[in-house]
């Protein structure tokens, strides 16, 4: 039986819509407030079609577990990249050892602290599972299935610090960030240093790893000094895809010092290629010497060897420099928080600062030559 009443807390709205299937125990009952009377009703037609179809309003006495799965197959795995898509199914397997039995209908905001009171996982793995709970209930609420999203309220997230980067491991020294700097600018690149090339553009480009191995000669444009930024390389599922969003496309101004480097690695990678008879028909920069592009992880693995190398304890990973960079530019006052927001392909400020926040002096307004100034310091 559904019905439309007024609804009897003073200072609510004015309309209370009751939409009831079902009798004795297996009766369930779903209201929600509204401001007008067609829209109460449109939502009680809305609740009365599903119901009719068998479908959605039963859904909330699944458990938490079997709608997730059902959310994710259906409103993320057609539409996200396999990276994406993984991070939802590695808070399936976190949600299975806390939230097994909780049925969707049950699930409350206190279950979900005591859940990240017990997760014991790093912050970033912890941020991602509750942005995934929020999500998948906001889709829930949206479908009719829940009355609401419990998981809107303030929910903190507690982090394993054992498990968590610190801040000391995501920023290098400035003096230790010069270090490599010099020995990647000053090293004779050959074919089998492809890894070690692609630390060099990245110090000097603040780009994504992804961003890096995907490039193609054309991307460098020599001419103007500048890279172009359009693709990303997924060394894990081995495909090139688009970039982190429509912001990472994006040109950014190289060194003349990098200009030169790169300008000799064109020239020496195209006929060190058809020497040993490896095809580049996509004409990738970094393509090695198996025909293959390089794997993050191996990159990551052969900046850690430089850094012991260079007497540098080996705890950064390649997005350090991406950082250290940023902060670099963060730090001159000439350079505005716009300009390195665009310069790092970040959605819009708010994410810059996010990271940076702490280094943030007043900004004034950017130049591609100021940059290259800090960059060539």
């Amino acid at each position: 039986m559904s019905k439309i009443i007024p609804n009897p807390i003073e200072g609510g709205k004015p309309y209370k819509a009751v939409f009831t299937i079902g009798s004795g125990k297996a009766r369930r009952r779903k209201t929600k407030t509204f401001s007008e009377l067609r829209i109460a009703k449109a939502w009680l037609h809305e609740l009365e079609l599903a119901s009719d179809r068998g479908t959605t309003f039963e859904m909330a006495s699944w458990t938490f577990l079997d709608y997730y799965q059902h959310w994710v197959e259906l409103y993320k795995r057609p539409f996200v990249s396999p990276n994406t898509l993984q991070t939802y199914y590695n808070s399936y397997q976190h949600y299975q050892k806390l939230l097994g039995p909780v049925k969707l209908e049950d699930l409350n905001r206190n279950i979900i602290q005591k859940y990240f009171n017990k997760l014991g996982m790093s912050y970033e793995s912890a941020r991602k599972d509750l942005v995934h709970i929020r999500s998948c209930l906001r889709d829930a609420v949206s479908d009719g299935v829940l009355v609401r999203n419990v998981a809107t309220g303030s929910i903190r997230i507690v982090a394993d610090p054992n498990k968590t980067k610190t801040d000391d491991r995501k920023f290098m020294a400035i003096a230790d960030y010069y270090k490599v700097r010099d020995f990647l600018m000053s090293y004779k690149y050959g074919v089998k240093d492809v890894n070690r090339l692609a630390l060099m553009i990245v110090s000097q480009t603040a780009l994504r790893i992804g961003e890096c191995l995907a490039l193609k000669y054309d991307d460098i444009d020599l001419l103007h000094g500048t890279v172009r930024v359009d693709e990303s390389w997924d060394s894990v599922h081995q495909y090139l895809k688009q970039p982190k969003t429509k912001h990472a496309k994006r040109t950014v101004p190289l060194p003349p010092k990098a200009v030169v480097i790169l300008q000799r690695w064109i020239g020496y990678h195209r006929a060190m290629l058809f020497r040993l008879g490896i095809a580049n028909p996509q004409h990738f920069l970094l393509l090695n010497r198996r025909g293959r592009l390089p794997v993050a992880k191996n990159v990551n693995t052969s900046y850690h060897q430089l850094q012991a190398r260079l007497g540098i304890p080996p705890k950064f990973s390649t997005h350090t420099l991406r950082h250290t960079l940023a902060s670099l530019m963060i730090a001159d006052k000439d350079i505005s928080i716009n300009y390195i927001s665009r310069y790092l392909g970040h959605a819009n400020t708010m994410i810059t600062e996010k990271y940076y926040i702490g280094l943030l002096p007043e900004q004034a307004e950017q130049t591609d030559a100021t940059v290259l100034r800090v960059l060539s310091r």
